[in-house]
Order: structure tokens, then C-alpha cells, then sequence
């Protein structure tokens, strides 16, 4: 079937189009929307997350080749650095756990059921031309994960304030010297971003197209019912009935052949059968 019949098919049934599209806009808000407390509320709602970057790195500087000289006692063994990669795995532990969220809900309020505090080390994947491994960087990711992209925001930046004085902290107590301590700072604050797979007009345009080609469907089932109930039945071709014959006509027999008349002489009497009619003769 062509683009033309099908549409001059569509166009015969404009009264189930119409209803079509009013079913299917109504499915579509149906599917887009839930009524709560008396107000229409969004079935699904896009998740936004924001990052703040925290390079680890020692006091010296990560432009530096080389660690800090330190003096040695006699009977003492050498100080050696730290692998601050393998640094960053337990940092992000630490920045994403209870008591971390504790402080951080003490600044920025209770979070949500739909709202989190995550962290994790930053890694690169280099392309297959490169190297198939995993890079692992010493960087820490604090993400803030909300419906509102300025709450996500506001949780990264928050929580990364927060693990840096905790950090510092920590050093202090446990005396670690100034020169020793691992630094923390911010080399990046990204923006909120929505998630991916959580966009909410998928599910709308789905419903949307299949109601509207389940009418479609409709439409020409319809149709089809109605040109067989249009077009007349058609009755099977008859052969005609041969006319009677007449039983006079009818032979039973072989014709009988007649002998032929001889010529009427002089002073003869021409034959005449009995079938034909008598004429008197005169003289």
C-alpha cells in the first residue's frame, strides 16, 4: 500500500483520528504526570550531578620530580612517599562516609531520599592505540547528586569543603608535621549535569506513538470491514438451461424415405396422398 492510499484510508475516518490523538495526548500526560495532593507531579524526575576535583599531592609540589630531603638519625631507616594514587582510594571512602554526610547535612540541611553524597578516584581510559589499561589518578571526585541542579551543586562544593578541614584536622592530631602532610586542593568545580537515562520524554513519546498507531491499526481494520460490506456478493456463473424440445419433433425411428413420383402420362391420374385434400374434377 502506498503513502497516498494510505492517508486517502486515514482521511475517510476523520472522526476516529481525532479521537486517537485525544487518547493519546491523555495517555501521554498520564504517563508524564501523577496527581498528588491535589496537584500534578512529575512521574519521573531528572537526576543532576555536580563534581568538585581535589588533586592529592604532596607538600613539595606535583610539578616536582623529586621529594623533600629529610634528615636522617643514626639507626633510623629513610622516610619513603607514599603511592598517593592508592592515597585517593581511601580518601574517597572516608569523604563519602556517615560522618562525612553528618557534617554535611549540619550545613545544608537533611537530604532527601533522592538526593546523595558520593566520592571515587578519577581514572582515564586510554584509547586502544594507546595503552588498554586504566590509568589511576590521584584525584578525588565529591559528587552531589539531587533533582535540583543547585542543590547537587551545593552538596559537591559543601562536602569538599567539609573533607578538607577534616582533613587538616586529622593531620594535626596525629601530629604529622607540616612539611609531611598531603594537600588537598581544588582544581575543579563542574557544574550540575542531568544524568544520563534519566531524561522523562522518553516515556512520554513512547506512549504517545504507540496509542496513536494502535488507532492507526484501528482505522484500517475498520476499513477493511466496511468495503467488504460495500462491494455486492457475486454468485457463481451459470450455464443457461437448454428450451425444451417438442415430442412431435422428437425421432424415434429412422425416417422413412418416400418413393419418388413418376411422371404423369397421358390418360393418367396423378397420385395424391391421402393427406391432401380432394378437389372434384370437372369435365
Amino acid at each position: 500500500m502506498n503513502l497516498t492510499k494510505m492517508f486517502h484510508v486515514i482521511g475517510r475516518h476523520r472522526v476516529l483520528v481525532l479521537i486517537g490523538i485525544g487518547v493519546a495526548v491523555l495517555a501521554a500526560l498520564l504517563a508524564a504526570f501523577r496527581l498528588e495532593s491535589g496537584s500534578l507531579a512529575p512521574r519521573t524526575q531528572v537526576e543532576y550531578r555536580a563534581s568538585t576535583h581535589i588533586l592529592v599531592s604532596d607538600p613539595v609540589s606535583v610539578f616536582s620530580s623529586r621529594n623533600a630531603a629529610t634528615a636522617v638519625p643514626d639507626g633510623m631507616t629513610a622516610a619513603t612517599a607514599r603511592d598517593l594514587a592508592s592515597l585517593t582510594v581511601v580518601y574517597a571512602y572516608l569523604a563519602s562516609s556517615d560522618e562525612m554526610v553528618a557534617l554535611l547535612e549540619e550545613q545544608v540541611g537533611p537530604l532527601a531520599d533522592n538526593e546523595a553524597l558520593t566520592a571515587a578516584q578519577r581514572t582515564t581510559q586510554p584509547t586502544s592505540e594507546t595503552n588498554t589499561g586504566t590509568y589511576r589518578l590521584p584525584i578525588l571526585d565529591i559528587m552531589g547528586t539531587s533533582p535540583d541542579p543547585a542543590r547537587a551543586q551545593e552538596i559537591s562544593r559543601t562536602a569538599a569543603t567539609i573533607f578538607q578541614t577534616y582533613a587538616v584536622t586529622q593531620q594535626e592530631a596525629a601530629g604529622v608535621p607540616a612539611e609531611a602532610r598531603v594537600q588537598l586542593p581544588v582544581i575543579d568545580q563542574r557544574r550540575a549535569q542531568a544524568v544520563d537515562g534519566t531524561n522523562p520524554a522518553l516515556p512520554v513519546v513512547a506512549v504517545l506513538v504507540g496509542v496513536l498507531l494502535a488507532f492507526v491499526a484501528l482505522i484500517f481494520a475498520v476499513d477493511n470491514a466496511q468495503a467488504g460490506r460495500r462491494e455486492p456478493a457475486v454468485s457463481p456463473a451459470r450455464e443457461p438451461i437448454p428450451a425444451p424440445v417438442p415430442a412431435s419433433s422428437v425421432s424415434t425411428g429412422p425416417t422413412p424415405v418416400l418413393p419418388r413420383p413418376e411422371p404423369v402420362g397421358a390418360g393418367q391420374v396423378p397420385y395424391r396422398s391421402a393427406s391432401e385434400p380432394q378437389h372434384a374434377y370437372r369435365d
